[in-house]
């Protein structure tokens, strides 16, 4: 007999069915899971998870022999990555980040102005100024060409009350560096990026109250998230000058490559290839940011989660495509080297593995070191005789990449 437990009642060991949240709401890639330590549990409770369910009179299973280890070994992507495909595209990575990043500063203040814009003009009721969002988008467009890294770092930078909009623009970024990497021209590029723009405007038919609910929705308040699809749906239909591929975004952002979203259940190729690297695109960037009942996880563990999920929700290809697209290590990542040194991804090079990193902490020795660039893609004594070997947790270190590459 199934039964729902408190997160609090947990044990290492014990086996859980499945969550009471959604899938998106929990740490693991999967429903069913053994919880394995007591750090798991403590994980749940971060993200806001306040039951599961168990087998009634469950007693734990024994676990093995835990080895205790000086450090664990970080998470690695590199099982993914061959020769063939470690190349970064160099169309998306012309100027170096020190010069591009203060023109990414005010494209993106911009662009942040203009979502405020459309989406006050929505919730007014008065027709989106299309001008201004195809403007953004073009600008944005161009950023990302010269230096793609500089607006992903820029996007790590949020508001929890601004989310809304920051959402919008980060959608519009991922998905234009996205259409970039996958090779298309520049008409689809910036029509499919003006759909990531556009893609939430349905939500400003939702009451703020749901909207920035500080807790876990209820059924009834889930039900009405999910009309914001529909109302998408409508306002883009009233408005001169949106394309097809636009609205389908709108619409198809939140449905599942196994039939599994909403609002039409659509599944595989049903969903426009516009709205599978939307909901893809769309997930990574809801599930780094900081919200008002949770607080933002690791890039490079959010890809992690793609990478299962790309076997159930999402196009397995498309998956693929986008984490090569975003870096294996994205600029901001705090990356352990083989050497023992602690180091921040300044940007990406013409190899996924081997980016530039800020060297900041040696391990092996404990201590802070002063701080140096150093190209992994170099050949030996200019930084390439070392590599990464996984990426670390900034949060557990304590450290603010963001500070290290004077962004904040």
């Amino acid at each position: 007999m199934i039964k729902k437990v408190a997160i609090e009642e947990l044990q290492p060991g014990m086996h859980v069915e499945r969550f009471d949240c959604g899938w998106l709401d929990h740490p693991f890639v999967f429903n069913s899971k053994q919880i394995k330590n007591q750090r798991e549990i403590e994980r749940l409770k971060d993200w806001g998870v306040t039951h599961a369910y168990i087998e009634d009179g469950q007693v734990p299973d024994p676990l093995p022999p835990r080895v205790k280890k000086e450090r664990p070994r970080p998470l690695s992507f590199e099982h993914m990555i061959t020769p063939q495909n470690a190349r970064v595209d160099r169309e998306l990575r012309h100027i170096p980040i020190r010069h591009e990043i203060v023109r990414a500063q005010k494209i993106r203040h911009r662009a942040s102005q203009a979502a405020k814009n459309i989406l006050a003009d929505v919730q007014a009721g008065k027709e989106i100024q299309t001008r201004e969002a195809e403007t953004a988008v073009g600008e944005l467009d161009n950023s990302i060409c010269h230096n793609k890294d500089a607006l992903f770092l820029l996007m790590r930078l949020r508001k929890k009350d601004e989310y809304t909009f920051d959402h919008s623009v980060s959608v519009g970024v991922l998905l234009l560096a996205f259409c970039r990497a996958m090779g298309f021209d520049q008409e689809t590029t910036r029509t499919i990026g003006l759909g990531g723009l556009l893609h939430d405007v349905g939500k400003m038919a939702i009451p703020l109250t749901i909207l920035n609910k500080p807790s876990a929705l209820n059924e009834e308040e889930f039900k009405k998230i999910q009309q914001h699809v529909v109302y998408c749906k409508e306002i883009l239909a009233s408005t001169h000058n949106i394309s097809l591929p636009v609205a389908q975004i709108a619409m198809e952002h939140h449905e599942r490559f196994d039939g599994t979203g909403y609002p039409s259940g659509l599944a595989a190729d049903a969903i426009s290839l516009g709205g599978q690297m939307a909901s893809i695109a769309d997930v990574f960037d809801a599930l780094t940011s900081d919200r008002c009942y949770r607080n933002g996880i690791d890039q490079v563990e959010v890809l992690r989660k793609l990478y299962g999920w790309s076997r159930s929700h999402f196009n397995e290809e498309l998956v693929h495509r986008f984490i090569r697209c975003i870096g294996v290590y994205p600029a901001g990542t705090l990356v352990q080297l083989e050497s023992g040194m602690l180091g921040v991804v300044v940007e990406s090079t013409d190899n996924l593995l081997r980016p530039v990193v800020r060297l900041i902490y040696d391990t092996r020795h404990d201590w802070a070191i002063r701080q140096k660039d150093i190209d992994l893609s170099r050949p030996s004594g200019k930084g390439g005789e070392d590599r990464i070997i996984g990426y670390e947790s900034a949060k557990r270190w304590r450290i603010n990449p963001l500070k290290i590459l004077g962004i904040t």
